[in-house]
């Protein structure tokens, strides 16, 4: 005897019906949709080590990020099949076609394997979960009768009337309702969205079950997706044409490798493995485990997470909200509230109408936050293995719950954690992302963590570089030094690989930056480089580690960029000052980081060198002129004399106006406190024509905007109160003079409205 048990997978009521199935039956074979490559694994399914939610984990061994996950909740009814086969000690197989083959179909020839070829015709090269995109409406076979039902939600409808009522119907009753229906829609022509891949499934399918037949089975049970049951009930009219398709698959050589890994909650809503997904899983794990008192228990839920939350919310508003809920489920026709009733009901009684505070619901008990576990004995291959110990001694537990992990490097355990984080990151694992951290030191990190199942796989990938963290990651980053094209990229490395403590990858890429840099004319390219190998100078003390030969390449990078920089700042255009601009700024901060005395004032004499001359951009002159003011080079005489002749009446505006740009960005206080500079200032913007005045507003405005609100406030207010009086300008024999704030009434209006409000 056959029996095919049609089910939606992660349905609660097909899971209860199941079950109730099976007690009934007792079979003596069980057979579930999936690939049979898992069987390998199922044996899990029930022990105490294996908790849901898990996914099984499909993968190529020769291409680990050719992937597929097969995800599973406690309510799944795939789950409480193989757990009720497991306990009971009843042979269970995955019958599904095998990934092996549908990983082969996109090589197939058309002409000779239509349907086949038609399956997966662009495979997607990186790491994914094999989905399915959501079917428009006319391609989802259930939308039929939706729609006669008044529904424009298909999976709404499939809910009350197969999944919500679970208990009401006798089990047997349920599965010969949901063997009609698409036996009908089969019979009437409607397609399902993946009718091509369907057909060679559902031929393999029946293969399999004839083959359980002819090994003697007398008793089988078929747990399977709703939509293929009609496929499998007449095994021997559609013998042949299942053997004709079958003839058409190819051969193949993949070996697929199989494991469990822990799965989310917020993960069971993808479409992926089986092709279905529920938005919902928390929901669905309270009716699974509360079926008669689920309404009064979830209010209950929901009342105290608001309590949490510091709300007002009284018993009186469980049992209000309830009542609710329930009369509007008579009122929808339904025979108990769902998830909609009472979502409806929470906002209309608890959240007052604001239905915002769902989101918190949402998040806490609708979707959950829970995580499944899998078992330590489990194979595993080497570099994940060395990971999970890794994790585990530093006690870092994989959560989906995003989580922040503050690090102080003078702790040997912390600076343990870092180095792990900074190995991760470098295998483009990004289970901790390095955030920005405010005060002060190099000491502190704080690291954002949040694990993805699809992490998992991206290890087993990378498992080719090497047995342990270290090893793999140091093999991989000399592997991505070896193809570097450019001096930035291997300083970029070089910052990767010396939080990491990867010592042998550091040695290697200092040796082909040196070399690189030796041959290399382009300054920005070496002033770029630069940048991340400074930045790694603070951790000289922190994280011990020896950065001589860091410091000898920074020495000779620097005494390059010395020598070039000058004539490389002639002839630029307005793009090319810009970002030279912003190197200048970033070098002359990293340097001073540094704290090299002899590199500072090599850089400060280059500087010098820039600064005033004819040819270079007017931004660049402004922007060195303020750095040699700050650096103690200029006095306050020499650098208002420069400030003087650039705002001149004999300067372009518009070149005033860049130099003014390069010398004030990032700080508005020098105008503030410097008399003789705002004087200066005041007197250029007044002694502009206003019909010249406009073009420069976007020049102007892109310098002021860069100041913090209390500056721009302030600068505001100066500039209403005019100049100065009594201010000493030492230019241009102003001595002793000032103004009377009456010049250029126009401009100065516009200045203080555009600039500075």
């Amino acid at each position: 005897m056959i029996t095919i048990l049609g089910i939606r997978h992660h349905g609660v009521g097909s899971a209860k019906n199941v079950l109730a199935r099976l007690e009934q039956i007792r079979p003596d074979l069980i057979l579930v949709e999936g690939p049979p490559e898992l069987d390998a694994i199922t044996r899990w399914v029930g022990s105490k080590e294996l908790k849901p939610p898990v996914a099984m984990l499909c993968y190529d061994e020769a291409l680990p990020k050719r992937a597929v996950f097969y995800p599973f909740s406690e309510f799944s009814p795939e789950w409480q099949a193989i757990r009720f086969a497991n306990k009971h000690k009843i042979p269970v197989r995955m019958m599904d076609l095998p990934m092996a083959l549908r990983w082969e179909m996109p090589h197939l020839d058309k002409e000779k394997a239509p349907e086949a070829a038609e399956i997966l015709e662009n495979p997607d090269e990186e790491l994914h979960v094999q989905a399915v995109a959501e079917p428009p409406f006319s391609r989802d076979p259930i939308a039929h009768f939706a729609t006669i039902a008044g529904y424009s939600d298909s999976d709404l409808w499939w809910e009350h009337q197969f999944e919500q009522g679970q208990g009401r119907t006798p089990a047997t009753e349920h599965f010969e309702a949901v063997q009609l229906m698409m036996q009908n829609l089969r019979e009437a022509g409607v397609e399902s969205v993946l009718d091509q891949e369907n057909i060679i499934r559902e031929a393999w399918m029946a293969r399999m079950l004839r083959q359980a037949q002819n090994e003697m089975y007398q008793n089988i049970v078929v747990v399977c997706g709703a939509w293929h049951v009609p496929a499998l009930l007449e095994l021997d009219k559609s013998e042949k044409e299942h053997t004709r398709v079958l003839k058409q698959l190819p051969k193949t050589k993949i070996k697929v490798g199989a494991t469990w890994v822990p799965w989310t909650n917020d993960r069971l809503s993808y479409k992926s493995g089986y092709g279905a997904g529920i938005q919902s899983p928390g929901w669905y794990y309270h009716l699974w485990k509360h079926p008669e008192d689920m309404g009064q228990r979830w209010l209950a839920m929901v009342a105290q997470i608001f309590r949490q939350k510091n709300m007002d919310i009284s018993t009186a508003h469980v049992i209000e909200a309830f009542r609710l809920a329930e009369s509007l489920a008579g009122l929808r026709g339904l025979s108990r509230p769902g998830l909609l009733e009472m979502n409806e009901a929470t906002a209309t009684v608890m959240c007052m109408g604001d239905t915002i505070l769902l989101d918190l619901i949402r998040q806490e008990l609708i979707v959950g936050n829970a995580i499944g576990k899998v078992p330590e004995s489990l194979p595993k291959l080497p570099l994940q293995a060395d990971f999970e110990e890794q994790a585990r001694k530093l006690r870092i537990p994989q959560t989906a719950l995003e989580k922040e992990l503050k690090l102080d490097l003078r702790t040997e355990l912390d600076l343990k954690r870092s180095v792990f984080f900074f190995r991760l990151q470098i295998l483009g694992i990004d289970w901790a992302k390095l955030t920005a951290l405010r005060g002060k030191g190099t000491f502190r990190e704080a690291w954002r963590l949040s694990w993805q199942p699809e992490m998992l796989v991206a290890l087993i990938e990378r498992g080719i570089w090497g047995n342990t963290l270290e090893d793999a990651a140091t093999a991989y980053l000399l592997d991505s030094a070896a193809r570097a094209q450019s001096i930035g990229e291997l300083s970029g490395m070089i910052s990767q690989a010396i939080p990491a403590e990867l010592y042998e990858a550091i040695e290697s890429i200092l040796g082909k930056i040196n070399k690189a840099a030796a041959v290399s004319a382009d300054i920005a390219e070496l002033m770029g480089a630069l940048l991340p190998l400074a930045d790694l100078g603070r951790y000289g003390n922190v994280r011990k580690s020896d950065l001589v030969a860091i410091h000898r390449l920074l020495e000779g990078l620097a005494t390059r960029i010395y020598i070039g920089l000058p004539n490389a700042c002639y002839g630029l255009d307005d793009d090319s000052a810009q970002k030279m601009f912003e190197l200048i700024r970033r070098v002359n901060d990293a340097l001073r980081t540094l704290e090299n005395q002899s590199l500072i004032e090599d850089w400060l004499r280059t500087l010098g060198s820039i600064a005033g001359k004819d040819g270079i951009p007017p931004v660049l002159g402004g922007c060195t002129c303020r750095l040699l003011f700050d650096a103690q080079v200029f006095d306050r005489e020499e650098t208002a004399r420069r400030f003087g002749y650039a705002l001149s009446t004999g300067q372009e505006a518009v070149d005033a106006a860049g130099w003014l740009e390069g010398f004030l960005k990032g700080s508005g206080m020098i105008l503030l406190y410097d008399d003789v500079l705002w004087n200066l200032l005041h007197k250029w913007v007044a002694e502009i024509p206003a019909e010249a005045f406009k073009p420069l507003l976007p020049v102007l405005r892109r310098t002021f905007s860069k100041f913090n609100t209390g500056e721009r406030r302030s600068l505001g207010e100066k500039a209403r109160q005019g100049t100065i009086i009594g201010a000493e300008t030492g230019v241009n024999n102003l001595e002793n003079q000032s103004f009377d704030g009456t010049l250029g009434e126009t401009a100065l209006e516009m200045t203080s409205k555009f600039l500075f409000d």
